[in-house]
């Protein structure tokens, strides 16, 4: 049986657009320019074309850190990667435990979410960059542990005490 775990761009573009209003929140102590250029990374005018390509990027690290559960996506075009797409997908070769695809669809998000805060901190607010990498490769870290481990199965206990 497959699965099939689907990413919605603008769920990711929400949570990104969130965090970012949160971060120019907490660092009142920055200039008015660079505040609203964090808290303006989703709108046309503010960068998000460079987002929806840092989110492209995301999703093909994500399915390399995933290929031992995945199953070739032949439609898939090389310039997919630097398009709009309103949902990323991702087909899942073997059965899982229910638990697991939830995680792991958790971790696509949260890893997506990320990646884009840290390329933009990296040029407004540098020294929140460290932070937001560190959550992605966390995150990135995870996926492939999960992908490693391909269920989540609570531990037995033996019948025989030997």
């Amino acid at each position: 049986m497959q699965h099939r775990i689907k990413i919605l761009s603008r769920e990711v573009l929400a949570d990104v657009r969130s965090a970012a209003w949160l971060e120019q929140e907490l660092h009142p102590e920055l200039d008015r320019h660079r505040r609203h250029q964090m808290a303006d990374i989703c709108e046309e005018q503010g960068g998000l074309d460079r987002v929806r390509r840092v989110l492209g990027t995301a999703m093909a690290e994500t399915r390399l850190a995933l290929r031992g559960i995945l199953l070739p996506d032949r439609s898939a075009r090389s310039s997919d990667i630097l398009e709009e797409s309103p949902c990323f997908s991702f087909r899942l070769t073997h059965h899982l435990h229910p638990d697991l695809i939830v995680y792991i669809r958790e971790k696509i998000h949260e890893y997506a979410v990320a990646r884009v805060m840290a390329d933009r901190c990296a040029d407004i607010i540098p020294e929140c960059a460290r932070v937001w990498r560190e959550r992605a490769d966390t995150a990135l870290s995870q996926l492939g542990e999960a992908a490693a481990t391909r269920t989540l199965r609570p531990g037995t206990r033996p019948l025989c005490p030997l």
